[in-house]
């Protein structure tokens, strides 16, 4: 049974987000609060305040994965129930990828150790439900795969350091379900926009293409022209929070699907939607590209299916 977005489903109950003011965090808590939650925010302060508006309608609780007491206190003083994770290692404004690259010590401590931490602390607690966010970079080179989309069943081959936190991750929580009868179900995320998006990569690249048409700049992207999958932070919280309380079995990794577009589509669709755009396309071939992804499994488990197609998400993030 999944219960619906929207629905005051949680009656004011605990849950604890690991992660809450970065990106995909903040939208979570904001999900959470939609939902009828109290957000138990947990993790390093951060210059950046995205939750201001929302001030009174959560708590905050500081420390970090790596200090498993701190974890096991939190989860004590908030009985918190459920606990969603959105962590991971950034090494000030460069993507998740390139801080796995730039500081491939911190990225294991964070998001291998520091999330078995997690698991362990709320094994002990006995805690209903860990979601967190896993990638869809665990797969490898989109050539390896002769069919595409591919499915949860399909080889994963990371190329990148942070991709292979990500598979380490994975094995750990499947060790605690397997071993331990822990709830515990990873998302694997595509490319996330959306508001408040703050560090650099890819996606920042086509943020600022949105950023440029509203303010009536130029813009020039220089990018591939692959099909590739994306979603917006809405979805993507949406997802973790239908997930965290959807009543009954799971499985303990979902492909997370959104919508496929190419660099190409998305130009267009900004100049249909912001006549009189001026936005160029330098079109590279990609270092490196990924298998498009299927989100058939958790849409047959708890029919869950994004609400941004590539129109939408386009007059989303120019409104």
């Amino acid at each position: 049974m999944t219960i619906s977005h929207s629905s005051k489903a949680f009656a004011g109950a605990p849950v604890l987000v690991v992660g809450g003011r970065g990106f995909v965090g903040s939208h979570v808590v904001r999900s959470l609060v939609a939902a009828g939650a109290r957000p138990q925010l947990f993790g390093p302060p951060m210059a950046e305040d995205r939750l201001a508006d929302l001030g009174g309608a959560f708590d905050e609780h500081e420390g970090t994965l790596e200090a498993r007491e701190a974890l096991r206190e939190v989860l004590a003083t908030t009985q918190a129930r459920l606990v969603v994770s959105c962590a991971a290692h950034g090494a000030g404004r460069l993507g998740l990828l390139r801080s796995g690259d730039a500081e491939a010590d911190a990225a294991l401590a964070v998001n291998v150790l520091g999330h078995r931490n997690l698991l362990e602390a709320t094994r002990e607690a006995g805690v209903e439900r860990v979601v967190w966010t896993s990638s869809a970079v665990v797969y490898g080179p989109a050539d390896l795969y002769a069919a595409q989309p591919v499915d949860e069943v399909a080889p994963r081959a990371p190329v990148t350091f942070y991709g292979l936190t990500k598979v380490l991750a994975e094995e750990i929580a499947t060790y605690h379900v397997r071993r331990h009868g822990q709830s515990v179900v990873g998302l694997r995320l595509p490319l996330v926009l959306g508001p408040g998006l703050w560090y650099e990569g890819v996606a920042a690249g086509l943020m600022g293409l949105f950023e440029a048409a509203r303010t009536g700049r130029p813009a020039r992207l220089v990018f591939h022209n692959h099909a590739l999958d994306l979603m917006h932070v809405n979805d993507a919280a949406a997802a973790i929070v239908d997930v965290l309380r959807h009543q009954g079995p799971l499985e303990p990794v979902y492909n997370l699907e959104g919508f496929q577009a190419r660099a190409s589509e998305i130009v267009a669709d900004i100049g249909s939607l912001r006549p009189g755009a001026e936005i160029a396309l330098d079109v590279i071939e990609p270092p490196l590209l990924f298998p498009l992804i299927s989100g058939a499994r958790l849409r047959a488990d708890i029919g869950f299916a994004a609400r941004y197609d590539r129109r939408a998400f386009a007059a989303a993030l120019l409104a």
